[in-house]
């Protein structure tokens, strides 16, 4: 997981890496191919959330060499989208191409197709025509989308989100928790990571923190309290300034019948705020402090999310109540 400083570091990087190839490359619309007809790799399972491996059977066929794990990555990522020539020179060497970068990544696609030739038995004609193709400028890897991990990541993400905004908690709960699955440990490159590579692998780094929170949230909203503060204390170790984590352990504490360490779960919170960052925790998690004193009823209401809660508990009173009439009388 990339600290906060790591993530700025790479976002300095992206804008400057952007910046110096708009002003040396013409600007192309990208354009996605569609596989049509019979899928010549349909045997093969992709799988980049963790260490490279693509399966046929049950074998990992993937290679080994270094290099040529870091360009299939980098056309998975993309898959079916052109990929330029001079991308795939950065994410090898970055400003450091040697004169010999264009004959060498050409080499490289030749051992990648006789890769595909040696696990499917294609010609490396029949590869180079549908599988791995040379676009203008560069390369396009030709997959079924439903072949990679990612993508049926994002998409079990999706509609586990949505089903949590739905008041679907059952059905969140059971997404977002086979999401989380298909992590097999961290994504590695046992090399140097190119700018995009590593932009992409904090985005998905990032989605996976949203999905397990959220799948908590969602089994707190199931009533499973007592079950989830063992992963909540392990994940506010992980992140011991991150808001929600907090929020959500306070709940499940003081939910189990345990409010005395839930207000002293804040008291630490806030020292640590107040020691590394010199200010105090947000208004919702000063507010939710403010309901534990009081034992505020709203506290076991099992059917708001964390973040309804909060955004509850730092409205008036009188708007509260409001609330809730409402919701009683549907107004």
């Amino acid at each position: 997981m990339m600290t906060h400083e790591e993530k700025l570091a790479l976002l300095a990087t992206l804008l400057e890496s952007t910046s110096r190839q708009e002003r040396t490359e013409p600007e192309e619309p990208q354009r996605t191919i569609t596989v049509t007809g019979p899928n010549p790799v349909a045997d093969l399972r992709f799988e980049l959330l963790g260490p490279l491996v693509i399966r046929h059977g049950g074998e990992d066929v993937a290679p080994s060499a270094p290099k040529l794990r870091l360009i299939l990555a980098t056309l998975l990522f993309n898959a079916n989208k052109p990929v330029g020539a001079s991308v795939l020179a950065r994410e090898l060497w970055n400003d450091g191409a040697p004169r010999t970068a264009h004959s060498t990544l050409q080499t490289y696609m030749f051992k990648l197709r006789r890769l595909f030739h040696a696990v499917l038995g294609l010609s490396v004609d029949h590869v180079t025509r549908e599988v791995l193709q040379t676009c203008s400028g560069g390369y396009v890897l030709c997959v079924d989308p439903s072949q990679l991990d990612i993508t049926e990541f994002d998409h079990l993400v999706t509609v586990g989100s949505a089903a949590m905004h739905a008041g679907d908690y059952e059905k969140a709960a059971t997404d977002l928790r086979r999401s989380l699955a298909l992590w097999r440990g961290q994504v590695v490159h046992h090399g140097q990571w190119g700018t995009l590579l590593r932009a992409q692998v904090a985005r998905l780094e990032e989605r996976r923190f949203y999905a397990h929170t959220s799948r908590i949230d969602a089994d707190l909203c199931l009533g499973r309290h007592r079950e989830m503060i063992s992963e909540l204390a392990s994940l506010v170790v992980e992140h011991p300034l991150h808001e929600s984590a907090h929020a959500m352990l306070m709940v499940a504490l003081y939910r189990s019948g345990r409010a005395s360490a839930a207000l002293e779960l804040y008291m630490r919170f806030r020292q640590r705020m107040l020691h590394e960052l010199g200010i105090e925790p947000s208004e919702r998690i000063r507010a939710l402090h403010m309901a534990l004193l009081s034992a505020d009823p709203v506290l076991a209401d099992r059917s708001l999310t964390s973040e309804m809660l909060l955004d509850r508990l730092v409205r008036p009173v009188g708007q509260r109540r409001h609330d809730s009439s409402s919701t009683v009388t549907g107004g």
